[in-house]
């Protein structure tokens, strides 16, 4: 009885702090392509929640949920400087998933020998350590304007029988591209920010390709990274491909398996404000405004982040 009531209590803390780091942290909230100077380290911490009761169908209609989403993530990550051309990446994920749902096969009395039927089997809160992502980042110039990186998601935690699972379940190599303006420090101007990753999952759980572009202006002198305030506009885009006709759709708390593509176009706009001592932190709040077998989502989040050197 006493283990699970402790197991209750940290839930229950668990859920308290992703609504507390939802309102606090977004790893977002340094802009620029992301590249630090030798020896210097970068802080991140990103709580979000996410909700939603409805569901965009394979032709792109909006359809209820079987449940209502109330999904919470805690992302912890560090960067560091190896040297002027290469940054250091590792990112670890804390995830909280209200309900979910899957398919499974189960036997039917008087049927035929052999035969079972897919029933859907639907489940409730699940949370504990999802992905972690290890990776490097390069300078493609000596400004902070353009730099590619390369990123591996290593699975942790998964239940591939758990209906709310935490992370993707597989591993997977990622690369991709960014682009950014020249930074400025000086007030009442506008920079852009855009970039695009590919990545590959082994073991059939279906690639994506995830692409934005972002707006930003500066209320105060601002670099657009860790200085200043600014505000920004950012349209998001994820692309899942159908791997063999089946893709995995995971967090979607709808079927777990999609016989088509899945993609997902959202809308975000964010504050972001900077402390003396490297300090910075951000308010965002995002909207999925269009899709295809996707969930139809609601999400805030608050970063907080910390820069020095060695």
């Amino acid at each position: 009885m006493k283990s699970i009531i402790w197991i209750q209590q940290v839930q229950r803390l668990f859920a308290a702090g992703a609504l507390a780091g939802a309102l606090l942290c977004s790893v977002s909230a340094h802009a620029g392509v992301g590249m630090l100077a030798g020896g210097e380290s970068l802080y991140n911490s990103d709580l979000s929640g996410t909700g939603g009761n409805t569901f965009w169908d394979g032709a792109r209609q909006k359809i209820p949920s079987i449940c209502k989403r109330r999904n919470g993530s805690l992302v912890q990550g560090y960067e560091y400087g190896y040297s002027y051309f290469h940054t250091l990446i590792a990112n670890a994920t804390l995830a909280y998933r209200s309900c979910g749902q899957i398919n499974t096969r189960v036997r039917v009395a008087g049927g035929a020998p052999g035969f079972r039927a897919i029933t859907p089997v639907l489940a409730g809160q699940n949370w504990g350590l999802g992905d972690v992502q290890l990776g490097v980042r390069t300078r493609l110039n000596h400004s902070n304007t353009a730099a590619w990186e390369a990123t591996l998601t290593i699975p942790t935690g998964y239940d591939n029988n758990s209906p709310s699972r935490l992370g993707r379940g597989a591993l997977g190599l990622g690369l991709g591209l960014r682009f950014a303006s020249a930074a400025t420090v000086i007030p009442s101007s506008w920079g852009w920010k855009l970039g695009t990753t590919y990545t590959y999952f082994f073991t059939s759980k279906g690639n994506s390709l995830r692409s934005f572009v972002e707006l930003n202006y500066a209320f105060t002198a601002s670099n657009f990274e860790q200085t200043g305030d600014f505000i920004t506009l950012r349209i998001s885009n994820s692309f899942g491909f159908a791997n063999g006709g089946v893709q995995r759709t995971l967090f979607f708390n709808q079927l777990p398996r999609s016989l088509t593509n899945s993609d997902v176009t959202r809308l975000g706009l964010q504050y972001s404000h900077s402390f003396a001592n490297g300090w910075s932190t951000s308010f965002r709040i995002v909207k999925s405004i269009f899709g295809r077998s996707t969930p139809v989502d609601y999400s805030i989040g608050w970063g907080l982040s910390h820069r020095w050197a060695d």
